[in-house]
C-alpha cells in the first residue's frame, strides 16, 4: 500500500512538474508577444478626401503632394487604412488621366502591397471585423482587384482578379445578411457613413450587376432607417454603438449634413468618405425615402434588428469558417463564452495576438486552457467587460411626432455590460437629445469606452410605449473581477441652457423647448452634478428613471403638462423593483428582468424585421415593399430587382 501511494504521490508530482514547465514555457512565450501600433508615432495628414473634392469641382492646380501622407499611412497599415482607401479608390476610377506618372506608380505600389483580409500574410493593427470595416475591406480589394486585374499582388500572391473573386464572396455575404437582419451596428450615426462610402463605391465600380444593384438595395434600407429614425434633419436615435456627442445631438447630427441635402436645404455635404453619394449619378434616393423622412405625423415604428448569440448556431453562423466570423465579430462577439474558442482559432490561425485590438487575448492563449477546451468556463468565471462589447439583437421601438421622437431597446441585455450600446434617449424636436445611463467610470477617466457617456456600467431594463419609457437599474452590490469601476449613482444628459424653460422639483425634472414637453422622474432626488448645467445625478443603485415626452399639441401650456405629471400616481418596490406609473388613464407596470404590462396586460417586445406604417416585413423575407404617400420601393433581392414609383 506505501508503495502504490508513493507511486500516486510521484505521478502527481510528476504531472505539476510538467504542468508549471508548459505553463512557464506558456508564460514566457506570451509575454514576448509583440504589439503593432494602431495610430503612427507622429501625426499623419491624411488628405484625399480633399483632393478628391478638388478634382470634382475642377481644381486644375491640385497639389499631389499632399498624397504623401495618405500613401504613408496606408503603406503603414495603421488602424482605419480602409476609411483612406475609399476616396482614393474614387480619384483611382474617376481621374487616372490627371494623377502625375510618379504617383500613379507610388499608388500603385502601395495598393498591391497591401494586407486587404485578416487571412493573409502579415500583422498589423487594423480593424477588418466590425460591420463597417468589413464592406469597406472588401469592397476596397473588389475594386483595386480590379483596377489591377493581372497584377500579382507581392503580399497575398494573388492576382488583382483572384482578389476581386475573393473579395465578392465577402462583398455577397455581407449584403444578404443585411437583407436578412439588418444592420448590427443599427441607426449608428457614426458607422452607417462608413458603410455609404464603401457601397456607393461599389455601385459606381463594381460593374457587376448582382453586387451593384444588392448595393444599392441595402443603401435603400440603410437610408430608410435614417429617415424612418431622424427628428427632421436630426438623426439620432437609439443605437448598437454610438459615441458621445451622437448621443447628445445638436443641430450639426445631420448625418454628415447627409439628410440636410436629401430632405433639409439641399446643401451639398462638405469633402469627405461620403462625397462620392452626391457626385454618383448611378444612385438615386427613392421619393419615397424621402416623403417619410418629412412625415409630421405622430408614427410607431418598430424594428428588429442584428441576431442574438444565442441564435448563431439555428442561423448557421457557430462555425470558423468566414461567414460565421464576419456574423460574430460583426457582433463585436470576441470573448463571450459561445464565441471564445472560435476567436481564438482565427487568431492564432491569422498571427493576430499582435493586434493591439486583440492583444489581451493572450492572457487565454496558454496550452492547458486550449487542450481542455477551459477557455469560456475561464470567461464565465471572469466575466470581464468586455462581454459587454457584443451588440446583440435589438428590438427597437420609436414613437415620433412633429415635436419630439423618444427612443429604446426594448428590454435589451438587462444589467449587462455595454460598451457603445445606447438603449434610450429622446429628441427635443431638432434642437438636442436627452438620455440616462450608468457610467462605466468617472468623469475623470479617459477611456474610449466604456465611459462617463459613452455606453453603461450596467444597462437598465428599459421599455417603452408611446411617449413614456420606463427604466430600471440595478446596480450590483460588488464590483466584477475584471470591472474597472462601479458607480453608486446614475444620471442624465439634460442641458439645462439649451431649454427654453427648466422646473427641477426633488425628484422631478421638467424642461420646455419650443413647443416640446419633457420630464424625468426618479427614485430619489435629482441634482446638477457640480460646476454642471446638463448632468443630472440621481444617487442610488437600485433606482428607476420615467421619461415622458408631450407638447402644447398633447398638453396645452407647460403648466398644464407639470401639473397633471405631478398627478400621476408613482409606485416603486426597491425590493423587488417593480414599479407601477399611471398616466393619462393608463397604467404601466414593468417588473425588473420580467415582463412589462400596460393596463394589466403583457407586452410583445419581440419584433419582425420591420412594422412600421411604411413596411411591414418578416426577417429573411423574400421581397420588401415601403409604401408611403403615394410613392413604393420595391426589392427583391434575391431576382436582383429594384424599382421604385409614384402610385
Amino acid at each position: 500500500m506505501q508503495l502504490k501511494h508513493k507511486t500516486k504521490l510521484t505521478i502527481l508530482l510528476s504531472l505539476a512538474i510538467v504542468l508549471l514547465a508548459v505553463f512557464g514555457m506558456d508564460y514566457f512565450r506570451i509575454s514576448h508577444y509583440k504589439t503593432y501600433p494602431v495610430r503612427p508615432e507622429q501625426d499623419i495628414k491624411n488628405n484625399e478626401s480633399q483632393i478628391y473634392w478638388e478634382l470634382v469641382n475642377g481644381e486644375t492646380n491640385i497639389d499631389w503632394e499632399q498624397l504623401n501622407g495618405t500613401l504613408a499611412y496606408i503603406k503603414g497599415e495603421y488602424d482605419c487604412s480602409d476609411f483612406r482607401l475609399v476616396n482614393l479608390i474614387r480619384i483611382l476610377y474617376e481621374f487616372k488621366n490627371q494623377i502625375p506618372a510618379a504617383y500613379d506608380q507610388k499608388i500603385k505600389e502601395v495598393l498591391v502591397n497591401f494586407r486587404y483580409w485578416l487571412d493573409e500574410p502579415g500583422e498589423n493593427s487594423m480593424c477588418y471585423w466590425s460591420e463597417n470595416h468589413q464592406i469597406l475591406f472588401a469592397s476596397a480589394e473588389y475594386l483595386i482587384g480590379k483596377k489591377f486585374p493581372d497584377t500579382v499582388f507581392p503580399n497575398s500572391g494573388l492576382t488583382g482578379h483572384e482578389h476581386m473573386e475573393k473579395a465578392r464572396v465577402r462583398i455577397l455575404d455581407w449584403l444578404k445578411m443585411r437583407w436578412d437582419y439588418g444592420f448590427t451596428e443599427f441607426y449608428s450615426n457614426v458607422y452607417y457613413k462608413e458603410d455609404i462610402g464603401a457601397l456607393i463605391n461599389l455601385i459606381d465600380f463594381a460593374n457587376d450587376e448582382e453586387i451593384v444593384t444588392k448595393s444599392k438595395m441595402i443603401l435603400d434600407l440603410l437610408f430608410y432607417d435614417v429617415a424612418a429614425q431622424s427628428c427632421q434633419n436630426m438623426f439620432i436615435s437609439t443605437s448598437g454603438r454610438a459615441y458621445e456627442y451622437n448621443r447628445k445631438g445638436g443641430p450639426d447630427a445631420t448625418l454628415g449634413g447627409l439628410t440636410q441635402y436629401y430632405w433639409g436645404n439641399g446643401e451639398k455635404i462638405a469633402a469627405g468618405m461620403m462625397f462620392g453619394l452626391i457626385v454618383s449619378t448611378n444612385y438615386e434616393l427613392p421619393p419615397v425615402l424621402k416623403a417619410i423622412a418629412l412625415d409630421s405625423s405622430h408614427v410607431v415604428i418598430k424594428q428588429c434588428n442584428g441576431l442574438d448569440i444565442s441564435e448563431l448556431k439555428a442561423e448557421g453562423f457557430s462555425g470558423k469558417d468566414t461567414r460565421s466570423l464576419m456574423m460574430q465579430w460583426g457582433m463585436e462577439a470576441f470573448v463571450n463564452p459561445d464565441v471564445v474558442r472560435n476567436s481564438l482559432s482565427h487568431i492564432r490561425k491569422n498571427n493576430m495576438f499582435s493586434n493591439d485590438f486583440l492583444a489581451d487575448f493572450k492572457m487565454l492563449d496558454f496550452s492547458v486552457l486550449r487542450l481542455l477546451h477551459l477557455e469560456p468556463l475561464v470567461v464565465k468565471l471572469l466575466n470581464p467587460q468586455y462581454t459587454g462589447t457584443a451588440i446583440q439583437k435589438g428590438n427597437t421601438y420609436t414613437y415620433k411626432t412633429k415635436d419630439y421622437s423618444i427612443y429604446t431597446v426594448q428590454n435589451y441585455q438587462v444589467g449587462n455590460f455595454a460598451d457603445q450600446h445606447h438603449v434610450f434617449g429622446m429628441n427635443i424636436k431638432n434642437h438636442f437629445a436627452i438620455f440616462h445611463n450608468h457610467p462605466a467610470v468617472e468623469k475623470d477617466v479617459k477611456l474610449q469606452s466604456p465611459n462617463y457617456w459613452v455606453g453603461y456600467g450596467h444597462l437598465p431594463h428599459s421599455v417603452q410605449e408611446k411617449n413614456i419609457n420606463l427604466s430600471i437599474y440595478n446596480i450590483p452590490d460588488k464590483k466584477g473581477m475584471m470591472e474597472r469601476d462601479l458607480l453608486d449613482y446614475t444620471h442624465a444628459y439634460f442641458p439645462k441652457d439649451k431649454f427654453d424653460t427648466t422646473l427641477l422639483v426633488d425628484n422631478y425634472l421638467f424642461g420646455m423647448k419650443d413647443e416640446t414637453y419633457c420630464v424625468f422622474i426618479g427614485t430619489h432626488s435629482f441634482s446638477f452634478r457640480e460646476g454642471t448645467e446638463d448632468d443630472v445625478i440621481q444617487k442610488g443603485k437600485r433606482v428607476y428613471w420615467i421619461t415622458e415626452a408631450s407638447s402644447k399639441e398633447q398638453d396645452g401650456t407647460f403648466e398644464n403638462f407639470i401639473t397633471r405629471i405631478k398627478n400621476n400616481k408613482i409606485e416603486f418596490d426597491e425590493k423587488s423593483l417593480e414599479l407601477h406609473y399611471a398616466s393619462n388613464n393608463r397604467q404601466y407596470e414593468l417588473r425588473y428582468g420580467s415582463g412589462f404590462k400596460i393596463d394589466g396586460k403583457i407586452q410583445d417586445t419581440i419584433y419582425p424585421r420591420f412594422d412600421s406604417p411604411y413596411i411591414q416585413s418578416n426577417r429573411k423575407a423574400k421581397t420588401i415593399t415601403i409604401r408611403f404617400a403615394g410613392k413604393v420601393l420595391f426589392l427583391d433581392f434575391d431576382k436582383v430587382v429594384r424599382k421604385f414609383k409614384e402610385e
